[in-house]
């Protein structure tokens, strides 16, 4: 099976795709060992604002991890398209991707119309 020789285009965006996985990688780590290191010496909580704002920055880094972790997939996905050489197709439709779109989400699987077919709320059945 020939190997598919990606663009210009498609390696420097490949580029960027590896670079921002690093970022997520560390950043998901240093969460990770935070999290270990943080249950052995908890902090001594004065008073109800001090708990309510511990539980809400627990809340916020959990969603921000959470994004964190789903970019991170979105992303694996999109270096194994650059490496079948489908980088750059819908995976819908199979028509090419805007280039100006690729740029803004080098890790989108999908056109801009697909993309919206995929946003739109899901229509109640009678």
């Amino acid at each position: 099976m020939p190997v598919a020789v990606a663009s210009p285009l498609t390696q420097k965006l490949a580029g960027k795709l590896r670079q921002r996985a690093a970022e997520l990688r560390a950043l998901l780590q240093q969460h990770a060992g935070a999290a270990v290191g943080a249950s052995d010496n908890p902090p001594e909580v004065l008073d109800f604002k001090d708990v309510a704002a511990e539980d809400r920055q627990a809340i916020i880094d959990e969603a921000a991890l959470a994004n964190a972790s789903t970019e991170l997939h979105q992303i694996v996905a999109a270096l194994r398209r650059v490496a079948d050489g489908s980088y750059g197709e819908c995976q819908d439709c199979g028509e090419p991707i805007d280039e100006r779109r690729l740029f803004a989400l080098p890790a989108t699987a999908f056109c801009t119309p697909c993309q919206a077919i995929h946003e739109r709320p899901a229509m109640p059945r009678r």
